[in-house]
C-alpha cells in the first residue's frame, strides 16, 4: 500500500501487520504503486512528481527522480517487458503528460502530451508496447509505444469518447484483448472495443449505479464479464457486465474507494483500499463454490470447465446487454489453466485419491482463511507425512518441541539477520525463554548465561543437576534479585514442578500460544514434577521425570480447547479448528469447522483423513453441485451419506439426465407409483412418502408425511427421534410447496417443529427463538391441527436457550405458568426449569463461543454504516456481516437475514422462513 503519509509498507496477511516499510520522504503524498513482474521492486509516484523505487526485499530505495512538473497521479509497471521498449514504468500527471521512464536509471524515456491533466494509465496485458490513459478531458487515448525509442512522440491510434466529465481509471480486460472498461467523474463505467480495426459504435456497455465519482477499477482475471468498481460514494460494486446489471453493493467503507485488487495466486481474494484509512479483505468464493465443489470430488473434472477463447466473450459484449443471458460457466484465467495441467499431471489425471499437495493447491486456488497456509503441515503431520518445511507457524503436537528447539538455536546463531542485528542479549533470552518452555532446563541456563543474566542461571541449575548447579556456582555467584513479572516467576515455577500455574498465567494474559507449548512439554513429561530437586536422575533437565499422564493430558486438552474458543470468538473457525488438529482431534475439528459453515474445508478435513464427512455437509455441497448443474458430482457426494439410498433416488427423481439417473435408481415413476400402497399398508410411511415422491405423486407424498409425522410426535413410549422423523422428512423437502396448496402448511409446520428439535439437540440455540414463532405462526395462520401444543413447544425453547439466553428463557416460563389453562404435566416442569436458570445465570462458560453455531470468518468484523444496514425478519435486528436476500416473490419489499442465519437455518430446515414454501439455498 502507499498512502499519504509517505510510507509505502508490504503487509503479512495472515498477521495483519506490515512487514517492510519504505519512507519516501517527508510531506510526499503517495499517489499509486505497482509491483515490478515477479515483485521484486516496487515503484510509487507522489505528489510533488516524483517518482520512487524500492528493492523489496530490502526495503533499499533505488531511485528518487523527478518525473512531473506537479502532481503524479498513477504508475503502471509494465507486466510484459520488451526488448525494444526501454522504458517500463508509465506514469500520469498534473502536467498533461504521460511519461516512460526507464526502471534502472529512472530517466524519461518518452513523453506523451495531452490536452490536459493526465490521471489514470495502464499496460496493454496481452498485447505488447500497448498502454492507455485516462485525460481530464473525458477521453481515452491508446498508443502503441514498441520501437518508438528516440523517434517522434508517437499519436493515439483510438481515441474512445462518450464521457462527460474527467476519465480517473482505465482497465484493460485481462482475457479478451478488444475490450477496456474505464471509470469517470460523470459516475458512470463504460466498456469499449478498442480494437484498432474495429469501425462501429465502440462503447458495449454503460454501467451506472454509483452517486458519486468512480474511482477504483478492475476486472476479474477468471470470470470474464466480472467487473468490479470503487467510488467516492464509499462503495464498492459488483457487475455483471455481460447483462449490464450490477450484482453486489458493499458498503462496509467509510470513505472513498481508491484500490481494488486481486490476489494473483488467489483470484477469488479481493483487497480494497479507502480513504478510511483501513485494507478489506474479501472473499469471493460464492461465485464459485460449484467450481471448488466440483475440483474436490471430481478434479480431473475442471479441464471441462476451462474457457476456449476470447472470442465467445467479445462476441457476448458486443451484443447488446440481455439481462436474462446466463453468464458463461467457465473459468478463463491463467490461474485456472495452471491448476487444470497439475490435477492432469498428479497420479492418475486427478482420478486417484488427492494428495494433500493437490488438495492444498485447490483449496488455495478458490479460497483464503486466515491460517489456512498451515493447515496442510498439521494434516500431514496426523497422516504421518513429511510437512512443508518453512513457512509455518502452527504445529501438530509430535512436532512442536522440536520445531520450538529449532527456532530458538536460530536466534542464537542469527547474528546478522536482519532485523535484529546488534541485540544479541534480546536474542539470547529469548531463545532461552523458548528452551524453558520445552523443558530443556540446561540450555536454558547457558543461554542466560551467554545473556549475562547469571543469576537467573544459577537459581534454576539445581533443576538439572546438583552438580551442574556447582558448576555454575564456581563460574560466578551473586545474590539473586527477584522481581514479580511472569518472565521473572516462570523459571521458578518450572524448576519447583509447577508448570501449571505458569499456564495458568499465561492464559490470564491471553499468551494462548505459550500456554499450548508449555502444556505440551508437561504432557510429555519434559517438565520437573515437584519436589523434584533432591531426586533428579541424568542432570539434563529435559525429560525423565514422574508425570502424571491423565492429568497432563487433560491440561493439554483444556489449553487446545481455551485457545480454540478465543479464535472462534475472533471469527477465525480455521484457526480454531486448527487447535484441535495440533493434538489430533480430527472429530473436534471438522464439527467445529461445519457449525461455522466452512462446509468444504470440512469435508476436505474429513476427506484427507479418511473420516466420514458431516452428512450436512454432504447435503449442503450436493446441493450446490446440482444449482451448477453438476448432477454427476452431486451424486458422488451422496453415495458418502448415510441415508445415500434415500438420496440417490431423490436425486434421480429430480435428474433430466434418465440415463444418469438409472445408475442411482433403476426404477420408473410408474414403479414408484405402484409401491405406494403397499408401503402404506405396511405401516411403512418413510418408503411410501419416497415412493410418492419420486413418482411425481406430489399431493399423496404430502398426505401420507403429515399423516406418518402427526402418528410419530404423538409417540411418547419410546419417545421418538429426529433420525426417524427425518427418513419421512428428508423426501417431503423436494415437494413444490411454493406451488401447493393442500397440507402445504402442515409440511411446513413438521418441516420447523424437526428443525426446532433438531437444534435443540445440536444446540444451535441462535435458531431457536425463531423456529419456534415460525412454527406457531404456520399453526395459526394455516390453521393446523398439530399435535404438539404450543405450550410444550413454548417449553421447548425455553430449555433450549436457558443456557444461552437465561433471561428469555425465564420470561417464556413465566408466561407459561401465568397461563390459567396450562397442561397440568408441564407446570412443574417449568418451575424446575425456572429454578435451575436462576442458579447458574451467573457461572460463565469460557468455551461458550465452541458450542452450537460458530461465527463464521469475519464474523467479527463491524457491519456497515447504520444507513445501509439491513433488518433481519427473524430477528429485527440490524445484521452484521453479510446478508442473504430472502426469496421473497409475493412480497412487497425485499427482505434478509443474515448470512450466518440462512446457513444455520438450512442445516435443520430447508424450507424458506418466510413460510412460502420455497427452499433456502444458501450454500
Amino acid at each position: 500500500t502507499a498512502s499519504y503519509d509517505g510510507y509505502v509498507k508490504l503487509w503479512q496477511i495472515s498477521t495483519s501487520e506490515s512487514h517492510r516499510e519504505m519512507f519516501a520522504g517527508k510531506d510526499l503524498i503517495l499517489y499509486g504503486l505497482a509491483f515490478a513482474p515477479g515483485a521484486n521492486h516496487i515503484c510509487a509516484c507522489s505528489s510533488t512528481g516524483f517518482l520512487m523505487i524500492w528493492r523489496t526485499d530490502t526495503g533499499q530505495q533505488l531511485v528518487k527522480q523527478k518525473i512531473h512538473n506537479g502532481k503524479s497521479y498513477r504508475c503502471e509497471w509494465n507486466q510484459r517487458p520488451h526488448q525494444s521498449i526501454q522504458g517500463e514504468i508509465l506514469t500520469g500527471g498534473e502536467d498533461r503528460v504521460a511519461c516512460l521512464t526507464n526502471a534502472a536509471t529512472g530517466n524519461v524515456i518518452l513523453k506523451l502530451t495531452h490536452p490536459d491533466q493526465v490521471v489514470g494509465v495502464a499496460w496493454h496485458p496481452l498485447v505488447d508496447g500497448v498502454l492507455a490513459t485516462a485525460c481530464d478531458d473525458g477521453h481515452v487515448r491508446l498508443f502503441n509505444v514498441l520501437g518508438v525509442a528516440g523517434a517522434a512522440e508517437p499519436k493515439p491510434y483510438v481515441i474512445l469518447s462518450g464521457h462527460e466529465k474527467k476519465v480517473f481509471n482505465i482497465a484493460f480486460h485481462p482475457v479478451c484483448p478488444d475490450l477496456l472498461a474505464s471509470g469517470s467523474d460523470d459516475l458512470s463505467i463504460r466498456v469499449w472495443n478498442c480494437n484498432a480495426n474495429f469501425q462501429g459504435h465502440r462503447e458495449t456497455r454503460r454501467l451506472t449505479g454509483h452517486t458519486n465519482k468512480v474511482r477504483g477499477l478492475l476486472w476479474h482475471s477468471e470470470l470474464p464479464f466480472l467487473l468490479f468498481s470503487g467510488s467516492w460514494d464509499s462503495t464498492i460494486r459488483v457487475w455483471d457486465v455481460a447483462t449490464q446489471r450490477c450484482m453486489h453493493v458493499c458498503y462496509e467503507h467509510n470513505a472513498d474507494v481508491y484500490g481494488i485488487a486481486l490476489h494473483p495466486q488467489r483470484p477469488f481474494f479481493l483487497v480494497s483500499s479507502s480513504r478510511d484509512t483501513t485494507l478489506r479483505f474479501w472473499a469471493l468464493e460464492d461465485q464459485v463454490r460449484w467450481f471448488l465443489v466440483t475440483s474436490l470430488v471430481q478434479p480431473w473434472r475442471l479441464a471441462e470447465l476451462l474457457g476456449e477463447g476470447a472470442d465467445d466473450i467479445l462476441s457476448i459484449m458486443t451484443a447488446p446487454a440481455d439481462t436474462s443471458l446466463m453468464p458463461l460457466q467457465k473459468l478463463y484465467g491463467q490461474g485456472s489453466r495452471a491448476l487444470a495441467a497439475a490435477i492432469q499431471q498428479a497420479p492418475g489425471g486427478g482420478q486417484q485419491p488427492l494428495t494433500l499437495e493437490m488438495y492444498k493447491q485447490i483449496v488455495s486456488f478458490f479460497m483464503y482463511r486466515q491460517g489456512i497456509e498451515d493447515l496442510w503441515g498439521l494434516l500431514a503431520a496426523i497422516r504421518g507425512e513429511a510437512a512443508p518445511p518453512t513457512g509455518r507457524a502452527v504445529f501438530h503436537e509430535r512436532e512442536l518441541i522440536e520445531k520450538q528447539r529449532s527456532r530458538a538455536n536460530e536466534l542464537v546463531s542469527a547474528r546478522g539477520a536482519l532485523g535484529i542485528a546488534g541485540k544479541q542479549e534480546e536474542r539470547l533470552v529469548k531463545a532461552a525463554q523458548i528452551m524453558l518452555r520445552i523443558g530443556d532446563l540446561r540450555s536454558y541456563c547457558r543461554f542466560m548465561v551467554r545473556a549475562g543474566h547469571w543469576e537467573k542461571a544459577i537459581c534454576i541449575a539445581p533443576a538439572v543437576s546438583q552438580q551442574f548447579w556447582a558448576e555454575l556456582c564456581g563460574e560466578y555467584m551473586e545474590t539473586l534479585g527477584a522481581t514479580a513479572d511472569l518472565e521473572e516467576c516462570a523459571p521458578f515455577w518450572v524448576a519447583t514442578g509447577k508448570a501449571s500455574r505458569l499456564i495458568d498465567a499465561c492464559i490470564e494474559r491471553s499468551e494462548l500460544d505459550t500456554a499450548f507449548v508449555v502444556a505440551k512439554a508437561e504432557a510429555d513429561g519434559r517438565l520437573p514434577q515437584a519436589p523434584s530437586l533432591g531426586a533428579l536422575g541424568d542432570g539434563s533437565g529435559s525429560g525423565g521425570c514422574a508425570v502424571d499422564e491423565s492429568a497432563a493430558r487433560a491440561k493439554l486438552d483444556s489449553v487446545a480447547s481455551t485457545l480454540a474458543a478465543r479464535y472462534a470468538e475472533q471469527g477465525e473457525p480455521l484457526l480454531a479448528a486448527m487447535c484441535f488438529l495440533a493434538i489430533s482431534q480430527v472429530q473436534l475439528a471438522t464439527s467445529l469447522l461445519s457449525r461455522a459453515h466452512e462446509a468444504a474445508l470440512a469435508y476436505v478435513v474429513a476427506t484427507s483423513i479418511g473420516q466420514p464427512a458431516d452428512p450436512v455437509d454432504l447435503k449442503l455441497l450436493a446441493q450446490c453441485a446440482e444449482r451448477g448443474l453438476r448432477w454427476d458430482i452431486a451424486g458422488d457426494l451422496l453415495r458418502a451419506h448415510p441415508s445415500a439410498n434415500t438420496h440417490l433416488q431423490l436425486l434421480a427423481a429430480r435428474c433430466p439426465d434418465k440415463t444418469l439417473a438409472q445408475s442411482w435408481a433403476a426404477w420408473t415413476p410408474q414403479q414408484y407409483q405402484e409401491a405406494i400402497a403397499g408401503n402404506y399398508a405396511n405401516g411403512d410411511f418413510p418408503a411410501a412418502v419416497l415412493s410418492a415422491v419420486c413418482a411425481g405423486d406430489y399431493a399423496q407424498a404430502a398426505q401420507i408425511g403429515a399423516y406418518g409425522l402427526f402418528a410419530l410426535f404423538q409417540r411418547t413410549d419410546p419417545a421418538w427421534t429426529v433420525e426417524e422423523a427425518r427418513a419421512i422428512m428428508d423426501p417431503l423437502e423436494d415437494l413444490p410447496l411454493q406451488d401447493m396448496d393442500s397440507d402445504r402448511g402442515n409440511i411446513l409446520a413438521c418441516a420447523a417443529y424437526v428443525g426446532l428439535v433438531e437444534a435443540r439437540n445440536l444446540d444451535y440455540s441462535e435458531l431457536i427463538v425463531s423456529l419456534a414463532q415460525t412454527l406457531k405462526s404456520i399453526v395459526a395462520h394455516h390453521q393446523v391441527q398439530f399435535p404438539v401444543s404450543m405450550a410444550d413447544v413454548t417449553f421447548l425453547e425455553a430449555t433450549a436457550i436457558a443456557r444461552q439466553q437465561p433471561s428469555v428463557a425465564l420470561q417464556r416460563l413465566s408466561e407459561l405458568l401465568a397461563m390459567p389453562d396450562l397442561p397440568a404435566h408441564l407446570r412443574p416442569s417449568c418451575e424446575q426449569q425456572a429454578q435451575a436458570i436462576q442458579a447458574q445465570m451467573h457461572v460463565a462458560d469460557e468455551h461458550s463461543a465452541l458450542q452450537g453455531l460458530v461465527k463464521m470468518a469475519g464474523g467479527h468484523l463491524p457491519s456497515c454504516h447504520r444507513r445501509h444496514a439491513k433488518k433481519s425478519v427473524l430477528t429485527d435486528q440490524l445484521i452484521k456481516g453479510p446478508a442473504f436476500e430472502m426469496d421473497d416473490r409475493g412480497f412487497d419489499r425485499k427482505t434478509y437475514i443474515s448470512l450466518r442465519e440462512a446457513l444455520g437455518w438450512a442445516r435443520v430446515n430447508v424450507f424458506s422462513p418466510l413460510n412460502t414454501g420455497r427452499k433456502i439455498c444458501p450454500v
